[in-house]
């Protein structure tokens, strides 16, 4: 990707972009922790070296935009507006959490935030955003739709229709696929033979970017294009953004499958390590400036998931609430 000229890039932008990966990050160092520490019940899935998508991805969003994210994708959780707090209370099945504490998990989402809940039937919520933003737009609101997969996602049947529902009603919404190279442990040389991913645009009549999903200055500054040019003239677009997860699958899952090789080269192109030296060499902040925002996002963090523990979990008499709609 080309380098931006970022002096007419708001700083607050860039900032925020940076803010969200380092929240992102020390929130799932702390979910692991408290996982192995038998704090958490369920599994626990991180996005760890490819927080770079989902935090562009915000940072280039409106107001009216509708996001359906996926097990990795807390970077768009916090983006568009989530709290640390809530989200360690949704981890830790907290009362006053998301899920009201009856999931403990990653199945939680945010309407007002124009977040979806995320559903484990990987691209299954790619034909909801779809008609998400139709309805917006029916209602004359300026909405474009960010619908996020994973590279084994594709190979689904809500993916293909999903994307050519989009393409034939021009429903202006940026298919981003996360090609981390393993579905679970399934690496993409066993999913599928075109080349990349994005090969498959033309198939379905709508164009196509690949990009470096490492590189979140760069990749903010193309999606806000993209989808400020979708605004005016909609119509779908299909992203796939190489970046590859650092741990497994989930925290059960040691990825000893995955090559040293291929882990030491992502690693050295950590997406907020890139973005962190992008802004300082181009003087967007300083060293220190840094700092204190890395500083910060941990103190926010810590004061969270303390807060957390001391929230109460539900009442076992409160099971059957909310189960059935009361006229």
């Amino acid at each position: 990707m080309p380098q931006s000229d970022l002096s007419k890039v708001p700083k607050d932008s860039l900032t925020g972009l940076l803010r969200t990966m380092l929240l992102a990050r020390k929130t799932e160092e702390r979910l692991i922790r408290l996982y192995h520490q038998a704090k958490i019940y369920g599994g626990v899935y991180t996005g760890v070296g490819q927080e770079g998508i989902g935090a562009a991805a915000t940072s280039a969003s409106g107001p009216e935009d509708l996001f359906t994210p996926l097990i990795r994708n807390i970077t768009v959780h916090i983006g568009r507006g989530e709290t640390t707090l809530n989200i360690f209370r949704q981890w830790l099945a907290r009362v006053d959490g998301p899920t009201r504490g009856r999931d403990g998990n990653v199945h939680y989402g945010n309407l007002k935030n124009g977040v979806y809940t995320m559903i484990s039937h990987l691209g299954a919520m790619l034909p909801v955003v779809v008609g998400g933003v139709m309805a917006k737009r029916r209602r004359g609101l300026d909405a474009v739709g960010f619908g996020f997969i994973g590279d084994g996602g594709t190979s689904t049947g809500d993916f293909h229709e999903a994307v050519n529902f989009a393409a034939v009603y021009d429903v202006p919404v940026i298919f981003l696929i996360e090609n981390n190279h393993y579905a679970y442990s399934t690496p993409t040389k066993f999913q599928y033979k075109c080349k990349r991913l994005v090969d498959r645009a033309p198939g379905y009549g709508i164009e196509g970017h690949s990009v470096d999903g490492n590189n979140p200055v760069e990749l903010f500054v193309f999606l806000r294009a993209l989808a400020e040019d979708l605004r005016k003239n909609p119509r779908a677009a299909l992203v796939e953004c190489d970046t590859l997860r650092m741990r497994g699958h989930g925290e059960h899952d040691d990825s000893s499958y995955v090559p040293k090789e291929l882990l030491a080269e992502y690693a050295a192109r950590d997406p907020i390590k890139v973005a962190r030296e992008r802004l300082v060499r181009d003087g967007v902040l300083t060293a220190a400036e840094v700092d204190a925002l890395e500083q910060e996002c941990l103190a926010n963090v810590d004061a969270a998931y303390q807060q957390a523990l001391r929230d109460p979990a539900p009442e076992p008499a409160s099971m059957y609430n909310g189960v059935y709609a009361h006229a």
